[in-house]
């Protein structure tokens, strides 16, 4: 969106938490799908929300059948829904640039209006936490683009997903992240089996280390890091195996987010290490 300077409420009221509704978010979708979609893709986007999350389009006698009174109206999943079907209609209507701005449209309101969702390339809707969370996530995915991270980074993203659920499963999430730093582990060490706070400080640390190109400072201060990273993998075992229950106890979801926060730090740096590694097994 192009770029008019910030506004009264952006530089001044207190965010906070993002909200999960908000009106003034609904009616600025009603208002951009009216402006830019409604002459050429009212009645195929009525059709699509109809038959393909079963809402109801409201209907005026005087006007017809009104999309855009559903972004200010239907019930949130809808609204939510109807974001991506207005991207792909207008898309398969060749629309492409219309279909791109509705897009970047979507998001830009998300961020100010603080609602935590945001759109992924494909005008898809997902949870989101905070820009810190999404720019960790965003971050260790380009480390990981790479074929010998593929394991690694599936179960990192199942992480992610299972927080994108509703419910969110954040007992999933946690175990996801673990096995996605214990294959990785598995790569520096090809000998591990499991991941335990032993295998960190006796096995990883000291073949990270050994190949660290930083000072002797730096080197004293990653020995503290895996310390750190071997307390943080026999902690996290408590929400895999630890517990005096048959079936361990889900995290909170702000448990949840730390574990996952944090997880993926210790991956995206483990990552520089494990490069080193692999070159030299080459």
């Amino acid at each position: 969106m192009p770029d008019q300077g910030q506004r009264f409420s952006q530089i001044y009221l207190e965010r906070g938490a993002p909200a999960r509704d908000s009106q003034r978010f609904r009616n600025r979708l009603a208002s951009y799908y009216h402006e830019h979609f409604h002459e050429r893709l009212g009645e195929k986007t009525r059709k699509a929300i109809e038959q393909e999350i079963g809402a109801n389009v409201p209907w005026f006698a005087n006007i017809g059948y009104w999309v855009a009174d559903l972004f200010k109206t239907g019930e949130l999943r809808d609204v939510l829904d109807t974001i991506t079907i207005v991207y792909r209609q207008a898309k398969a209507a060749g629309m492409m640039t219309p279909a791109h701005r509705w897009l970047m449209f979507a998001g830009y309101a998300m961020r100010e209006e603080n609602v935590g969702y945001r759109v992924d390339e494909n005008c898809v809707v997902h949870y989101f936490v905070d820009q810190e969370f999404e720019r960790n996530r965003v971050s260790v995915l380009a480390v990981l683009d790479s074929p010998r991270y593929t394991a690694v980074k599936t179960a990192f993203e199942d992480a992610y997903g299972h927080l994108d659920r509703d419910p969110r499963d954040t007992k999933a999430a946690v175990r996801s992240i673990f096995e996605s730093l214990e294959i990785l582990v598995r790569l520096i060490a090809p000998e591990t089996k499991n991941l335990n706070k032993w295998i960190v400080q006796n096995t990883v640390k000291e073949r990270c280390v050994a190949v660290g190109n930083g000072d002797a400072t730096e080197s004293t201060v990653s020995k503290g890091m895996f310390s750190s990273l071997a307390e943080w993998v026999d902690a996290v075992h408590y929400y895999r195996h630890g517990q005096a229950t048959e079936e361990p106890v889900a995290p909170s979801e702000e448990m949840a987010i730390h574990i996952l926060s944090t997880g993926s730090a210790y991956i995206r740096w483990l990552c520089q290490f494990d490069a080193v590694l692999a070159r030299g097994d080459q």
